[in-house]
This record gives C-alpha cells, sequence and structure tokens, in this order.
C-alpha cells in the first residue's frame, strides 16, 4: 500500500499535468471555439471609474499578487497546524509520564 505522501503526489501530478495541458491548449482554444470577437482587447477600467483613481493593477498583477498572498496564508497555517501537532504530540507524551 502508497503511504499518505506517495498517494498526494501522484493525485498532485496529475492535477499539475492536466493544468499544463489546459495552458498549452490555448493558443489553438480560442480559434477552434471563437470565444473573443476578432481584434479584442481589455478595457482600461479605470477610465470608466467615476471619479479619480489611481492606475488600476494589470490583471497579471492581481493573480500574482494574490497568488503570494495564498502563498504566505499557507506557510503560515502549515506552521501553525505542525505547532499543534507537535504540542499535542508533547502533551500526550507527557501526560503519558505524569503519575496520577
Amino acid at each position: 500500500m502508497s503511504s499518505y505522501a506517495d498517494i498526494t503526489t501522484q493525485l498532485t501530478d496529475q492535477w499539475v499535468a492536466a493544468v499544463e495541458r489546459a495552458k498549452e491548449s490555448l493558443p489553438n482554444l480560442d480559434r477552434r471555439v471563437n470565444l473573443l470577437p476578432s481584434g479584442f482587447q481589455m478595457p482600461e477600467f479605470g477610465k470608466n471609474l467615476p471619479g479619480n483613481f489611481p492606475e488600476l493593477p494589470s490583471p497579471r498583477e492581481v493573480v500574482e499578487a494574490n497568488f503570494q498572498v495564498a502563498q504566505r496564508l499557507l506557510e503560515a497555517q502549515r506552521d501553525f497546524t505542525l505547532a499543534v501537532i507537535e504540542r499535542a504530540t508533547k502533551d500526550g507524551a507527557d501526560a503519558g509520564t505524569k503519575s496520577e
């Protein structure tokens, strides 16, 4: 039987491969199904908003910034969870050595 780490690695490899295949097919996808009209360009949203707004970030900047936030949060969650496990394991070991 495979270990949990082996199983999650296999699943992750499959997910990553599927995303990579989807990314590789993007150039041909639009040509086949005509998702966007000829000459389509992203509008400059800041020009359509009332009032004075600083320049809005590009879609790429939004994605990069949000992925950085998600990565930091996942790392913090991992560290916290491992600390809880370590503490619970220590407390369990301490409880086994204490006399009542």
